[in-house]
């Protein structure tokens, strides 16, 4: 004696997930096209998602950024608009994407600088947020940024201090239009002791200024 479920048959489900009439299907396979279906919508909503909340988990643009070379792109590749795409997301009124970017294409001798690893990138938007401060403090814009990330094959080969913060992608060396190395880094360390605007190293050289946001202040 057959089962009765040898001569079940139920609606197959249209494109909306309406029944189609006149069509007949196991209630099992039914089901399956109805998940892979709504499993396929429910995908794409996610990846949508991910699209919209892209930057939330540090995945950032490619677009184009104003300034930045395109020679720049085609020697580093996408890399170098997406940081400066993150760079532009701090919203800085006095450092451009370019000017923090453009030490990462300096040479010494026969080694090439370069960007810095992803999972170091947000430790530069404090210490920028320190430099925008100062160009308010001062009146002045920033003319240049010498040095910021550095690989340490590139620390080694400028002689940097073995455990120096620019390669933790925290330190940069800035000047600024008219202003003296003094006095930039009195203005530097009033924002950090006064203001407590950070904790990091001022070091005053002769030709620019030292800044980073170690987490303790250190001079010299």
């Amino acid at each position: 004696m057959k089962s009765d479920n040898a001569n079940h048959y139920s609606c197959i489900l249209d494109a909306d997930g309406c029944p189609a009439s006149g069509s007949q299907e196991s209630p099992l396979l039914a089901r399956r096209k109805f998940l892979g279906v709504s499993g396929a919508a429910a995908a794409g909503l996610v990846l949508g998602a991910d699209k919209a909340s892209a930057g939330w988990f540090g995945y950032y643009s490619s677009k184009p950024v104003a300034g930045i070379p395109e020679s720049w792109v085609r020697l580093k590749g996408d890399d170098v608009n997406r940081y400066a795409n993150y760079v532009k997301g701090l919203r800085l009124r006095n450092v451009t994407p370019r000017m923090i970017l453009a030490p990462h294409f300096k040479t010494r001798g026969n080694v090439v600088n370069s960007l810095p690893p992803k999972k170091l990138w947000k430790k530069m938007g404090p210490t920028l947020k320190v430099i925008d401060r100062m160009s308010k403090e001062l009146s002045l814009p920033v003319k240049a940024i010498y040095s910021a990330y550095r690989s340490p094959r590139y620390n080694a080969a400028v002689r940097g201090h073995p455990r120096s913060f620019h390669q933790f992608n925290q330190a940069v060396d800035v000047v600024f239009h008219g202003a003296g190395s003094r006095h930039v880094s009195s203005v530097a360390r009033f924002l950090r002791d006064r203001k407590r605007t950070f904790e990091g190293g001022v070091g005053t050289y002769g030709g620019f200024v030292h800044i980073d946001t170690r987490g303790f202040n250190s001079d010299w």
